[in-house]
């Protein structure tokens, strides 16, 4: 009676959770899924979040001109318009394409399938001398470099966490992207998330090269086995997604409001000083004077009236640009960086990256501003197109790949590793990124 009474519920051989990961974790198709959804992820970043990213423009644009009709000429407006404005305000318009990258992060891991992606990548990772678990800080670093650093900890094997620390600047953080943004905009407007993509995957590869060079030269020995538990999947939460967007973009913003804002006005006071002499400007001023007496006399028009003013502005801009402190330096540093197709402007932008990715735009954005070139075609992206090329913005970009992101993670990569490790990552970087640029540079030349 009791064995026709009872009902047995067999229990399903396969969880939810399993019978996804038979799908996403197969050694065939794990690896191709992974790779598409990183893809659609930059495909999302750059086309949805262009029109948020024009809208701060146009807004960035408005308040510059409100400035302009509310102050006098002299150095208070510019410092306002060209220093604060042209320096965190062309960094602040990326804010929205960094939400929506930090928010496809958060729902990847909300979701559980980032630390499935460790393991996906565990097999690769075994080929170059580390496993799984070095893939975390890895991720980790495309969001910022200095809790990469940080979370190599987690590894207790050094040479493994000195590899996975080495190899970890290879990872375009969040403050590259905002160049990337720029130069493939600029150059590559069609296919931009294509070529961001493309910069990311070189990275990749870059430390997958390097990390079996490290392995086999400077950390040799074995990795330790990864062990790692897979969380069940679940569906993301809306406050979780919000919270963690928010607490990285706010990373991003006060950064922007303290350290980019401080290079910036330092930067302004380099381009803006010392100042050329009254005989300088007088020679500009006959010309000014000149123009205006033709179009006054209506030998000219005012098409071509305006057109003059502005040319003439633009010339005695540059040359002050040229005479000042920071001018001296960009002509004193370019023959480095003339044979990789940059001129003393890119030269300058990229030292003053060393203190963050994010000073590189708004470095730009100071100095085509202050030139007038910005001024005359509307947009910054229309100023660079109008200097460099393709091969050169996609150059400037693998440059800023390649070596290390920025002073703060230097900071704490020798605190992590020691002085030794550090120096030893600074001095690596910088000249690959020079050799690498420049072999990319001399040979596209002959395409382009």
């Amino acid at each position: 009676a009791l064995k026709e009474s009872l009902l047995a519920k067999k229990e399903s051989e396969f969880s939810f959770s399993d019978k996804i990961d038979r799908i996403l974790l197969n050694r065939f198709f794990g690896l191709p899924i992974f790779g598409i959804i990183m893809w659609l992820i930059f495909q999302l970043v750059f086309r949805i979040g262009e029109y948020p990213s024009r809208w701060l423009g146009l807004g960035f644009e408005k308040l510059s001109d409100l400035l302009t009709s509310l102050l006098p000429e002299g150095l208070l407006r510019s410092l306002f318009i060209d220093g604060v404005i042209g320096g965190v305000g062309g960094v602040l318009i990326f804010t929205p394409k960094l939400v929506l990258l930090f928010a496809s992060i958060a729902v990847l891991e909300d979701s559980g399938y980032m630390a499935r992606a460790a393991f996906i990548m565990d097999r690769i990772m075994h080929k170059i001398g580390l496993h799984g678990k070095s893939f975390i800080p890895m991720l980790i670093g495309f969001g910022c470099t200095v809790p990469a650093y940080m979370c190599g900890r987690t590894l207790e094997n050094r040479n493994d966490r000195m590899i996975t620390m080495h190899i970890n600047t290879f990872m375009s953080c969040g403050g590259r992207l905002p160049i990337y943004i720029l130069f493939a905009g600029t150059f590559f407007a069609n296919s931009a998330g294509n070529v961001i993509f493309s910069i990311y995957i070189i990275g990749i590869l870059m430390a997958v090269l390097f990390a079996k060079i490290l392995r086999a030269t400077r950390f040799k020995g074995e990795s330790e086995p990864f062990v790692m538990e897979l969380p069940v999947y679940r569906a993301p939460t809306v406050r979780g997604i919000l919270m963690h967007t928010w607490e990285r973009t706010w990373l991003f913003i006060k950064k922007a409001g303290t350290v980019i804002l401080a290079i910036s006005i330092i930067i302004w006071i380099l381009f803006t000083f010392p100042k050329i002499g009254e005989a300088f400007r007088e020679d500009y001023n006959l010309q000014i004077l000149s123009v205006e007496q033709s179009y006054n006399d209506g030998k000219i028009s005012e098409q071509v009236y305006t057109s003059k003013i502005s040319e003439i502005k633009a010339k005695m801009a540059s040359e002050q640009l040229e005479f000042s402190a920071a001018g001296r330096i960009g002509h004193f540093i370019e023959p480095v960086f003339k044979p990789l197709g940059f001129d003393w402007k890119l030269g300058l932008a990229t030292i003053a990256g060393i203190a963050g990715k994010e000073v590189v735009v708004s470095t730009l954005g100071t100095v085509f501003s202050l030139s007038g070139t910005e001024k005359e075609s509307e947009k910054l992206r229309e100023a660079i197109r109008d200097q460099y090329n393709p091969l050169t913005g996609f150059n400037f970009m693998l440059f800023s790949l390649l070596y290390f992101p920025c002073i703060a993670s230097l900071v704490v990569f020798q605190r992590e590793a020691g002085t030794k490790e550090m120096l030893f990552q600074a001095g690596f970087t910088l000249v690959l990124a020079w050799t690498v640029s420049l072999i990319v540079f001399q040979i596209g030349r002959f395409f382009i």
